[in-house]
């Protein structure tokens, strides 16, 4: 075989080597990857959702979809912040930033907080517990649907009326997932600490030493101090009276059709 050749295929199989080197580690992660996400879910059959939720945390926290503030935005005038998804960086800021803009506008008038969230990252539920006492103006906190784990924290902690409608489900993670893990039990004396300055829980639940979550609805949401009422979902129809038929004047038939008002509404008048 020739220098050159031999050169070649000696390069070649070095490439050969390296690239099936790489794979094999790369199989390596990924297998490990796996395994750790499984066991942090709770076994292989919860790793569907637990990487659909994953993927959009990280979506929704690198500022993808992130909406600015509208002072005109309906909610607003009424001074109510709407949460509907899992507490994540996102979730922060745009509780936070309203909190703050609705303190500006009037300190001394209530804010309406209205959580359905299935809990998420307690660093962003702590953001809004820290904004809520930081600011004036009272916030009424008040669970809809499901208010877990990190939710719960938010509803527990607010610096007015906290409120519970009737189907609403409480959920309360007191107990540590791994005492051995410093940042495990750092997150529980969080949760703890919270728990124990804004509710009033069986004690047996903070000295359980598996890793478990409390589920009650309403009536045992208020008794366990979570919140401080269940408050119906009403809706009030207004009463008002019709405003008076204003008298409409008839168009010129031989000029461009005009818009008029009548009760309020507008009609376009049409040329004959």
């Amino acid at each position: 075989m020739k220098p050159f050749t031999q050169l070649v295929l000696t390069f070649v199989l070095f490439i050969v080597g390296m690239a099936a080197t790489a794979c094999l580690a790369m199989f390596a992660l990924v297998a490990l990857l796996v395994y750790q996400a499984a066991e942090y879910a709770g076994g292989v059959e919860n790793l569907g959702d637990t990487a659909i939720h994953s993927l959009v945390d990280i979506v929704t926290e690198s500022g993808f979809d992130r909406s600015e503030l509208d002072p005109d935005e309906p909610l607003l005038l009424a001074r109510t912040i709407l949460v509907t998804e899992a507490m994540n960086e996102r979730v922060a800021r745009h509780v936070t930033e309203r909190l703050l803009f609705l303190n500006q506008q009037d300190p001394k008038a209530p804010i309406e907080l209205r959580l359905s969230t299935s809990g998420g990252w307690l660093d962003a539920a702590f953001a809004i517990v820290d904004t809520m006492r930081a600011i004036d103006a009272p916030v009424n906190v008040t669970a809809i649907g499901g208010c877990y784990s990190a939710g719960s924290v938010v509803l527990a902690a607010g610096t007015g009326e906290r409120r519970a409608t009737p189907n609403a489900v409480v959920s309360v993670h007191v107990n540590p997932y791994d005492m051995r893990d410093p940042l495990d039990a750092q997150e529980y004396a969080r949760f703890e600490r919270v728990y124990r300055e804004h509710a009033e829980l069986p004690e047996e639940w903070f000295n359980t030493s598996a890793d478990r979550q409390y589920y009650l609805d309403a009536e045992q949401s208020l008794r366990a101090g979570l919140i401080d009422e269940i408050t119906e979902p009403k809706w009030e129809p207004r009463h008002e009276a019709p405003p008076a038929k204003k008298k409409m004047r008839v168009a010129d038939t031989t000029a461009t059709p005009q818009v008029a008002t009548t009760g309020g509404r507008p009609l376009k008048a049409n040329s004959q």
